[in-house]
């Protein structure tokens, strides 16, 4: 291997070639300064030498390079710090910045001196040549480097303001796969059917574009993994109408954090506009469930067996929820006896 002299070697030709010729400089470099028994430490000089491999002695150099640029960006990196310790310094170096960087100057001309002064292999002007390479380097791709930055850049501003975009583009209440990471590893999930029943709309605003005609009014409902439903569409209802349907629904109760979106839209004549909606997690579904449909032997459409929920940006929806019990009772099980019993007779 071959340390951070490879830098002399020209990096803009790619290929074969290029990985040949410093192959060959890095061997020429190793055969030139390592002839001799490596001593390790030696006291021949003042203060001392550490007479060993060059490769060793390129990493001391970068690790004395990357330390001096610590202390250069010591206010910087302090500032973003929340120790208590970081916090005084920081206020105390930016009242006496003048200061901190004379003694910066001292301190890095004393430790590059030093460091240079015991490796036998460098001098100060191989190491300026080397910085002098590595700067050119560092100026030859840095076009590339700050397009790839601002991507990289784009990226996390999407990737950070997210739910914002995906409620921008119409996409933050629709699941586009169905998958489950309880699913591969054969997991049960703890689904159960419930029933939503949705009572009435009220104090709706007008819908987008909506001048000389009254909201065509209907409700959207996402949930996971189950499909899209919708009720019917109320014509001229304007800003509220009584809807009274309902659809069934399959609940995770093992993720209680999954959203439930309803949304209140307008139909129009090329695209549905949507005028309010409402956001609940499964728990607080599980919750109205509890409250409306758990502890109630008679159900109506009345307010006592609803909650009225307010909806963004304005109006109000009354819902209530029931569980689903799959298992037919008596009474059908009559019914379909009588018409099997019709059946053969016919």
């Amino acid at each position: 291997g071959f340390g951070p002299r490879a830098f002399r070697v020209p990096l803009a030709p790619a290929g074969g070639a290029a990985m040949t010729a410093a192959a060959i400089v890095a061997g020429a470099v190793g055969r030139e300064t390592d002839h001799h028994e490596r001593r390790g430490v030696t006291f021949e000089k003042w203060p001392f030498r550490l007479d060993i491999s060059v490769e060793y002695q390129d990493w001391i150099l970068v690790a004395m390079s990357l330390f001096i640029l610590w202390m250069w960006s010591m206010p910087c990196v302090c500032g973003r710090l929340k120790s208590s310790f970081a916090k005084g310094f920081t206020r105390w170096v930016y009242t006496r910045l003048h200061v901190f960087y004379c003694c910066v100057v001292y301190a890095t001309l004393f430790t590059a001196m030093f460091v240079i002064g015991v490796l036998p292999d460098w001098t100060v002007d191989e190491f300026l040549e080397y910085v002098g390479f590595c700067v050119e380097w560092v100026l030859r791709y840095l076009v590339k480097m700050i397009f790839s930055f601002t991507i990289l850049f784009a990226f996390f501003i999407v990737f950070k303001l997210r739910e914002r975009v995906m409620v921008a583009t119409g996409l933050d209440h629709i699941r586009l796969f169905r998958f489950n990471l309880s699913d591969p590893f054969g997991m049960k999930v703890r689904r159960r059917p419930m029933e939503v029943f949705v009572w009435k709309v009220d104090e709706l605003r007008s819908g987008v574009g909506k001048l000389m005609k009254a909201n065509d009014i209907f409700v959207e409902c996402y949930l996971g993994g189950n499909e899209t439903v919708r009720t019917r569409v109320h014509n001229n209802a304007g800003t509220g109408c009584t809807i009274k349907e309902s659809f069934q629904l399959n609940v995770d109760e093992g993720n209680p954090s999954e959203l439930l979106h309803l949304l209140v839209k307008d139909q129009s004549l090329v695209a549905n506009s949507e005028i309010a909606r409402l956001v609940l997690s499964t728990a607080e579904l599980c919750g109205i469930e509890d409250q409306t449909g758990k502890r109630r032997a008679r159900f109506s459409y009345s307010p006592e067996y609803f909650v009225p929920l307010s909806l963004s940006p304005s109006g109000q929806i009354w819902i209530a929820a029931a569980p689903v019990d799959e298992q037919l009772d008596e009474e059908s099980m009559e019914l379909m006896r009588d018409d099997d019993a019709c059946g053969l007779g016919c």
